[in-house]
Parts: structure tokens; C-alpha cells; sequence
């Protein structure tokens, strides 16, 4: 029903990825949305890292089993889609299940350079065919992808989480592309800081204030726990774990700030469909 594209501009450390497990699997985990992350990202392992456990031999074996079995993951989707023999509902065939009919990931199974450039050409028509089949879509946006893919999947989207670091260079980069940019005029844009230090001058109050937001930026704090779970497959396990935490618990910040991040998101949905 929505497409949320997280974007980066690929000058700082931003944790993007590690921005969208948390949010994602928090959602998932105390509302009832069935969410898809769609990530564009070439020969890339964080989600199955983040969700799964899988040693570097299992993983041998799923990239030589890659190599005849052409119809999983995201390439084999991409190919129904490039053939236009695909609908909403045969998505959730090529994707890994976190939490069933609830949060599924659909990612590069082990492709090829040659194959990967000609699937990211669809991205875009994946983003919306999944969002007539899920509530949410999060798209992990490759900063390394070519301009006119990125602006396909930007233009798609219902709303935009600029993901910034705390770094003055990418904070004045962001607001450059805010005045220039048209698509970054037009849509609705969430600001959020990753790997976010609470010590740093650079507060998520006085980075607001520099870019003149309304409300306070969205920040994902640092936080060694969950760092190591996105390492290990445990990252479900963690949100579990923390479902019901004391305040006065050293990890309380960093799930309080992911309930913030992703209940500005939803709010910001729901404001856009008001005006519509």
C-alpha cells in the first residue's frame, strides 16, 4: 500500500540497513503490517545476516545451488517481471520469511554482475507491484546505484528517510539537495541520523534546529547489543527480548528511539493519505 525508500548519499556512515532491520522488525513485531524489505544492494549479505544464521558452508552451498536454480530471490522475480508473467501475490515465492505474513525479505540470491544489471531495471516495477500486496515496502536504496535507477525509485515512493550521519559535510549535502532537488521538494521526507552518538555536539536537537525541521530528527542510536545481533541472524530475538524493557535498562534509549523512528513514519503515511 506504501513504498518507504530509504536513501543515502554515500558520503558518511549512515547504517541505513541496520536503520531499516530495526524499524522494520519493530513494526512488525507490535503492529499488524505485512512489510517487505526490497534490497537493491549487488552480492550483499547483511540482511541474511541480520535474520538468519547461517555459517559461511551453508551459504557455499546456497551460492552453487544459485547457479541452476535461476527462479530465487530477487533474480528469479525479476525475471517473471522482465517475461511480465508476475503478480502481487506471487511475490512472497521468492522472498525469505522473518515473521510469516508479516516480514519477509526480498533480496539478490547470489547473482551475477551481468544479471544484477539487468534486474535492477525493473526495480522500480517491483517496489509497486509489492506495495499492492503489502502494507509497507522498504526499499534499501544502493547509493551506488546509477542516478536514473535511484530517481525511479525516489519518484515512486510515498515517502522518503534521508539517512544522515553526524557529519557536517553530509547534514549541508543533504540541505543542498533539498533546495535543488526537485524530488526531495516534492515528497515527504524523514530525516533520520544512524549510529547516532547522544555525546556528540552534533545532537539530534541542534542538527534539527541546522536543517530547520519542525520536529526533532529521527535518530537509531548506537548500541552494541544490537550491533552484534545484525552480526549473528538474532536480530528478531533482540526486539523479542526488549518487546516489555525497563526504562531504566541501558538498551531502553535504543528501543525508545526505534518506537520514535517508526511510529514518525507511520504518522507521516497516514498525514499523506489525509491529504489525498
Amino acid at each position: 500500500m506504501a513504498i518507504i525508500s530509504f536513501w543515502s548519499n554515500g558520503t558518511g556512515e549512515t547504517a541505513k540497513s541496520a536503520s531499516i532491520a530495526a524499524i522494520t522488525t519493530y513494526l512488525s513485531i507490535n503492529h499488524n503490517y505485512k512489510i517487505l524489505i526490497l534490497d537493491t544492494k549487488f552480492n550483499d549479505f547483511y540482511y541474511k545476516d541480520c535474520f538468519w544464521k547461517e555459517d559461511k558452508v551453508v551459504r557455499l552451498i546456497h551460492s552453487q545451488m544459485a547457479k541452476t536454480n535461476i527462479a530465487s530471490g530477487l533474480g528469479g522475480l525479476s525475471k517473471a517481471v522482465l517475461s511480465n508473467k508476475t503478480s502481487p501475490e506471487i511475490i512472497t515465492n521468492y522472498t525469505r520469511i522473518v515473521f510469516k505474513d508479516r516480514l519477509e525479505v526480498l533480496m539478490d540470491e547470489d547473482l551475477d554482475i551481468a544479471e544484477y544489471n539487468i534486474h535492477k531495471t525493473v526495480f522500480r516495477d517491483i517496489a509497486k507491484i509489492a506495495s499492492r500486496y503489502y502494507d509497507l515496502v522498504f526499499v534499501d536504496i544502493d547509493s551506488h546505484l546509477e542516478k536514473n535507477i535511484v530517481d525511479q525509485l525516489l519518484e515512486s515512493s510515498d515517502i522518503i528517510v534521508a539517512n544522515l550521519s553526524q557529519k557536517m559535510r553530509n547534514i549541508n549535502d543533504f540541505m543542498n539537495l533539498k533546495q535543488e532537488n526537485i524530488i526531495f521538494k516534492e515528497k515527504p521526507i524523514v530525516p533520520l541520523i544512524g549510529r547516532y552518538d547522544k555525546n556528540s555536539k552534533y545532537s539530534a536537537k541542534n542538527i534539527s534546529r541546522y536543517l530547520k525541521e519542525k520536529q526533532r530528527v529521527c535518530v537509531i542510536p548506537y548500541n552494541t547489543l544490537y550491533f552484534e545481533a545484525c552480526n549473528e541472524g538474532e536480530v528478531a530475538d533482540f526486539f523479542i527480548k526488549f518487546r516489555k524493557i525497563n526504562a531504566k535498562d541501558k538498551n531502553s534509549l535504543f528501543i525508545e528511539e526505534v518506537k520514535n523512528a517508526s511510529e514518525r513514519i507511520i504518522y507521516k503515511l497516514q498525514e499523506l493519505r489525509m491529504r489525498m
